[in-house]
């Protein structure tokens, strides 16, 4: 399902295996694409753009075609990923990116080292995001950012709050033509990806007076939810687990996830039954079993409201 505010470029660029692989130059190696062959894959406005030496910027704003899944190696460095809206499942080394469908996420993801890259999406479903990658090298222009590798583990992820004017200025940028390439739209994708690196960085580069204990809470939630040990739990049990009280848990919910915790666990339940739907032959009641629900007629509802199609027709593009 595709946010109000979000459409494709008026006379959307279809785009192959070749101009895929082009623009996954300036991202990784060992690219791959498993989809349908010799056949155009996205429609859109897609690119990957260069801003400065170590300074790299894809935008995409695309419909996928077909059922298909990217892979990649990644160089070390940090991730400043924008998620605007659109259903798309993206990894670092297995793990999958909290990214929310109806509405904006912002995300810092440190790559300490090469890691492998996963996207996996579906036929017909949508994508309007930007991820800036800030390399080791540019990092250590200055004092204030080479203490960030220092400090973040490897796929340490944090969220970060876009100001009204960075996201203006990336439904401009997602919503311009690529043929629309000239001086002026250089610029300005130049501009928005400062804004970005100063916007997504600016958490990590404030003083050690946030790091308190409400921060502290933060993180142990982030990590016990983000490695699925919370999955099958009920807030009680959560809160207990983590020794703390279940008004907590929905603040820094809500701070962390933009949205209440029992509904950030219910999508994420909702992911992984539509990820097997997709790659496991799970039959849709198991599905619904795996999403925690009891009644198949409630998680079609649930599933066709996140995803835009029922359970079934996610099984058969799966076929």
């Amino acid at each position: 399902m595709i946010s109000s505010h979000f459409t494709l470029p008026p006379r959307p660029e279809a785009l192959g295996h070749d101009a895929l692989r082009h623009h996954a130059i300036h991202l990784g190696r060992d690219y791959r694409i498993d989809s349908v062959p010799g056949e155009p894959l996205l429609d859109g406005n897609f690119g990957v753009d260069v801003i400065e030496e170590e300074l790299v910027l894809r935008h995409a704003a695309i419909r996928n075609r077909h059922r298909m899944s990217n892979h990649a190696e990644m160089m070390p460095g940090l991730k400043l990923i924008l998620f605007m809206a659109g259903t798309v499942d993206v990894r670092f080394d297995g793990r999958p990116m909290p990214l929310a469908s109806e509405r904006p996420t912002a995300l810092l993801v440190h790559l300490r080292e090469a890691a492998t890259f996963e996207r996996h999406a579906l036929a017909g479903t949508h994508e309007f995001s930007l991820t800036l990658t800030l390399s080791p090298a540019w990092l250590q222009t200055s004092p204030e950012t080479a203490r960030l590798l220092d400090d973040l583990p490897h796929l340490g992820l944090r969220q970060w709050q876009p100001s009204a004017g960075l996201l203006t200025l990336a439904r401009t940028q997602l919503s311009t033509p690529r043929a629309a390439d000239d001086f002026s739209t250089r610029l300005r994708r130049e501009g928005l990806a400062l804004t970005m690196a100063g916007e997504g960085l600016a958490p990590l580069l404030r003083t050690s007076d946030r790091d308190s204990r409400e921060t502290r809470q933060q993180r142990r939630l982030w990590d016990f939810i983000e490695g699925g040990s919370g999955d099958t739990k009920t807030l009680t049990e959560i809160a207990g687990h983590l020794n703390m009280s279940v008004s907590t848990l929905q603040r820094l919910s809500q701070q962390r996830y933009g949205m209440p915790l029992q509904r950030h666990l219910r999508q994420r339940r909702l992911d992984a039954a539509n990820r097997a739907l997709q790659d496991s032959h799970v039959s849709v009641s198991e599905a619904a079993e795996l999403a925690g629900y009891n009644d198949a007629t409630n998680f079609a509802t649930a599933f066709r409201r996140t995803f835009g199609i029922t359970p079934r027709q996610a099984r058969e593009r799966q076929r």
